[in-house]
Parts: C-alpha cells; structure tokens; sequence
C-alpha cells in the first residue's frame, strides 16, 4: 500500500489531513517534533482507522539533514510516499529585530528549506513512478505585506511561488502539486482563546482544522495548483492588495 506522509501531523490541520488520506485508503506517516503528541494522534488515528497502517516518527525538521534522513526511513521501511503533505509549520507575532534571530533561522529552515528539500527528494520518486500528490501548506499572508509577521508572510509567499513553479514542472509527468493557502483555522498555533477562537468559527472568520483539510486534499487530487478555502478569505485577499499604506503605517507604530 502507498503511504501518504504528513508532516505536523501529530495534531491540528496536519492530523485532519491525516484523516483525510487515511479515509482515501492511504497507510500514514505522521512526522513532527512531538513525541507525545505522536504517539497520541497514532492511537486515535488507529483507532478510526483500524484496517489502516499509522506510523509516526520524531523528527526536528529544522535540522539541515532532516530531509534526507526521512527520505532515508522510508526507503529502510519500504514506504512508497506517494502522497507528501508539508504542513509542519509554526508562528510569531511582532517586529523581527525584537525577536531572536534563531527564531527567524527556525521558521524559514522549517517552512522553506524542509519543504522545498522533501519535494525535491520525494518529488524526484515520484517523477520516475509517474504518479504522485505534493500538498504545501501556504497561507493567504502569502499575498499581504505587514508589520509584526514579516517572516511568516515572507516564508508562506516563498512556498506558493515555489508551488506553481514544481507544479509547471511535474505536471506532465503525471505528479500533481498544490499550495493551500488558508486564513485562520481553529487551532493553537495563534494562542487566542477558546471564546474567541468559537465567535470566529460561528462567523465564518475562521475554519475548523477539517474542513481546510477537506478542501485542500480535493483540490489536490482535481490538479488544481492553489486553493484558498473559504469564500471570505478571497474576500480578506482582495482587501489586503487595496488597503491604503497610512492604515498599515497605524499598525506598525502601535506593534513595531
């Protein structure tokens, strides 16, 4: 059986895109930097999926030689990915300079620089075997230029562009490759509380882990190269090309 892996899929968006390929029939590989919480999304998973083969794995993917050390368990396991989901990801509010710069290192080596070394790796099998599915967890801050989240925006902008590029190049060899770029999603990545977190949902403002996953795997395996689920993020795009400077000058003097 084909094995999709997942990376931050021990919890969140990541865990509702491993349900979504285990309901495909796919064997899963969960991979993140939590070993409880690894051990945690395995039992569960197993447990709705019990005809299903759930693995997970430690791995810091921060680390330089991350990439290839996955790449490496794979082939040492005889686990054919044919589906990759780079979701791993992480996030901070504020001014860069007023944040260590190994914060900034982190985010970029582990939203650009695993990624882009997985894909290629992976990508590379996948090319040869004429078939396969990359899903790279963007953002629609990919398309916003803002104080106080410089680095995130700077690093979801990087995985879009380099998504439409990988998806020109593999497209005719029958692998397919799409950026998600959702809004917010309920989950803990923005440390906003549970009140708030459910007024955003009941409003639409923000989407459960489940349905951005839903949408993001359909639209991966209909070959579309982007998808922003929910109609009000289209919405938050188009307002974020037209707002004026002086509004995003009153955000930076009172957080920057």
């Amino acid at each position: 059986m084909s094995y999709a892996l997942v990376t931050g899929g021990s919890s969140g968006i990541g865990y509702a895109y491993a349900e979504e390929l285990a309901q495909k029939g796919y064997d899963i590989l969960v991979v993140s930097n939590r070993e409880d919480l690894n051990q945690s999304a395995r039992a569960s998973l197993q447990q709705n999926f019990p005809n299903i083969k759930i693995t997970t794995l430690y791995a810091d993917l921060t680390d330089a030689d991350a990439p290839q050390r996955l790449l490496d368990y794979c082939h040492e396991n005889g686990m054919e990915v044919e589906v990759l989901v780079n979701n791993a990801g992480m996030f901070y509010f504020g001014a860069v300079v007023d944040h260590p710069a190994k914060l900034t290192e982190k985010m970029v080596m582990l939203h650009n620089y695993a990624p882009a070394s997985l894909c290629a790796l992976f990508g590379a099998e996948m090319k040869a075997r004429h078939k396969g599915y990359i899903l790279n967890a963007s953002s629609i801050t990919a398309y916003m230029t803002f104080p106080t989240i410089a680095a995130y925006e700077a690093s979801k902008a990087f995985l879009l562009k380099f998504s439409k590029g990988l998806a020109s190049e593999l497209s005719h060899h029958g692998v397919k490759v799409c950026a998600v770029c959702p809004g917010a999603v309920d989950t803990d990545l923005y440390n906003l509380s549970p009140n708030l977190r459910k007024w955003l949902c009941r409003f639409g403002i923000m989407l459960k882990p489940r349905q951005v996953a839903h949408r993001g795997v359909r639209a991966l395996f209909n070959g579309r190269k982007r998808k922003v689920p929910g109609l009000i993020n289209h919405f938050f795009i188009f307002c974020c090309l037209l707002l004026p400077g002086f509004l995003v000058d009153l955000v930076k003097k009172k957080f920057v």
